[in-house]
């Protein structure tokens, strides 16, 4: 298993969002029940298996919120060598689309680690395992990053600006819709959006375009295949099973 798989995960878990600034309240083009499930693959290697759900509407500070939940697990022949148990959990306002709490259990090898952020909106600051540091207005953290970019209209050429309040501070970064592309899953054949996020300062990634997401191009925009590059070759996450919801 490579160390790459472990940067990977970081990647698959925050992915893309989408532009924040003076936006109307969007509806969400999912529900509860949704599940995506991928496999992590290195080359023509299977190497782990990663499961985004919409688990279930709950209230929180008042509010109606959406529980995603998001796992990634190495392959049990990778599991000697380099074991992973990764958990995120996010909390994302119903109405206004932007996180309210966020939970990240990280299991990777030896190495432990479990943060917990809360944000108070009405107060502009978030606190990160007790850590207070300010917030923007609709700050994301980054799994609910890629659920209110779903809520957005996708145009090949566009380009969406936002902030992702995580690492006890807010890292800026872009999102350019590439290209219209079909392309093949285990799960299936799509037409889809290719986007590429970018942090625009050092961070949890730099601005090198090194991560490409294909969503898909209809309603729910539900993504289908994740890729980066790594020293040696790529890793990707590809969508093996799906089960949308109702709405």
């Amino acid at each position: 298993m490579p160390r790459s798989f472990k940067i990977f995960i970081l990647f698959f878990m925050t992915a893309v969002s989408a532009a924040l600034i003076n936006s109307k309240e969007p509806s969400a083009p999912w529900g509860v029940g949704e599940k995506l499930t991928f496999s992590i693959r290195w080359g023509i290697i299977t190497c782990g298996y990663a499961h985004m759900e919409v688990k279930e509407q709950v209230r929180l500070a008042d509010k109606e919120a959406y529980r995603i939940v998001t796992t990634a697990r190495s392959a049990a022949f990778f599991d000697p060598f380099y074991k992973v148990r990764d958990r995120i959990e996010s909390y994302i306002d119903a109405s206004l689309m932007r996180t309210m709490r966020y939970e990240k259990v990280q299991r990777e090898g030896s190495y432990k680690k479990d943060i917990t952020i809360i944000y108070d909106h009405e107060h502009g600051v978030a606190y990160e395992n007790g850590h207070k540091f300010e917030i923007t207005e609709s700050v994301q953290d980054v799994l609910s990053a890629l659920y209110y970019l779903r809520t957005k209209e996708l145009e090949v050429g566009k380009k969406f600006e936002f902030d992702v309040g995580t690492g006890k501070k807010n890292w800026p970064m872009e999102v350019e819709v590439i290209r219209k592309e079909r392309i093949k899953v285990p799960a299936g054949e799509f037409d889809t959006f290719m986007v590429i996020p970018r942090l625009r300062e050092e961070g949890i990634f730099k601005a090198k375009g090194e991560l490409w997401v294909w969503l898909t191009d209809d309603e729910r925009k539900y993504p289908v295949k994740m890729q980066s590059k790594i020293e040696i070759g790529s890793i990707s996450a590809l969508l093996i099973k799906k089960k949308l919801s109702k709405k």
